[in-house]
């Protein structure tokens, strides 16, 4: 049996020492290690104020660029609308030509038209109007399936058709046989007597009429020679004729003009009277999606007419 005769105190000692000497280590590495986390965490904060002050002079650059843009936006309006009129008037010169050109593809040639017209009835609808010759009722019913075949036609409505074909009128206490003739003659008697009589008063000498103009050789409009009708068809199709509205566009730049004068032909467009039209009014200048917009007139304009001379 071993027995250990040294004082306790003696073995707790070592003991006590190496935990002192741990313990110091253990506190130079927090110490180290938090001093590190300081310096970290300093750097980081002025990293991040850095790329802050970056950020808000870009934003500060941004919005001084997009305040600049308002302000050059602001002026232009007045140019912007009045550059938007001008092109609209200048694209809608060929609006009414184009339109004749597209209706003559569908006129017969025995229609002898010798006017065409056009004339707006508003957003997406107009009324063409054709004034011709025509001879027979044949015709009188083949034009409308002509004229039909324009997917634009909506409504198609004519009129001035003269009938000049024999016809059998009713019975008479002289005409009991019903014998043809021509519209507004009046009825052939049966009594040879009689019938001889209707005949002569009929008879006569009758020379060149020049009626109408036709076979004249003269200038000017040439109508119906006789026997033929002048035929008016009218035509209401899917069209937009509207023609720019200069006054209303004018007065909604003037109105839109920045303070200090907008300068321009619209600079005083807001003390011009608007044109009475069915037309919506235009919309407000405020927002930017209208800076270019132009007001047009609803009934448009009547079309100039465009004679034809062929037969």
């Amino acid at each position: 049996m071993k027995l250990n005769l040294l004082p306790t105190h003696v073995s707790k000692e070592a003991a006590t020492r190496s935990a002192w000497i741990v313990a110091v280590i253990i506190f130079v590495v927090f110490l180290v290690g938090s001093i590190g986390l300081i310096n970290k965490g300093n750097r980081d904060y002025n990293d991040s104020r850095e790329g802050i002050d970056q950020l808000e002079a870009a934003a500060k650059t941004a919005k001084d660029t997009g305040d600049a843009a308002d302000t050059v936006i602001a002026q232009s309006t007045t140019l912007l609308r009045n550059a938007s009129l001008a092109q609209a008037m200048i694209d809608h010169n060929g609006t009414y030509p184009a339109l004749y050109d597209e209706v003559k593809k569908y006129i017969p040639s025995f229609y002898r038209v010798n006017s065409m017209s056009a004339q707006s009835n508003g957003a997406g609808q107009a009324t063409v109007t054709l004034v011709g010759v025509l001879q027979t009722d044949q015709q009188y019913a083949d034009l409308m399936l002509a004229l039909l075949r324009w997917n634009k036609v909506t409504s198609i409505s004519r009129g001035g058709f003269v009938p000049t074909n024999m016809y059998v009128p009713a019975l008479t206490p002289d005409d009991q046989i019903g014998k043809p003739i021509h519209p507004g003659d009046a009825p052939i008697p049966d009594d040879p007597y009689k019938r001889q009589d209707y005949y002569l008063a009929k008879g006569g000498v009758t020379g060149y009429l020049g009626q109408n103009n036709y076979g004249t050789g003269e200038q000017g409009s040439v109508g119906p020679k006789p026997g033929a009708s002048e035929v008016t068809v009218t035509m209401v199709i899917k069209d937009n004729l509207q023609t720019p509205d200069p006054r209303a566009t004018l007065a909604a730049g003037g109105a839109a003009a920045p303070a200090g004068g907008g300068g321009g032909p619209a600079g005083a467009g807001g003390n011009l009277p608007t044109t009475p039209t069915s037309a919506p009014a235009p919309p407000s200048a405020s927002s930017g999606s209208d800076q270019g917009s132009v007001s047009r007139i609803g009934r448009g304009r009547r079309g100039a007419s465009e004679d034809d001379s062929s037969d």
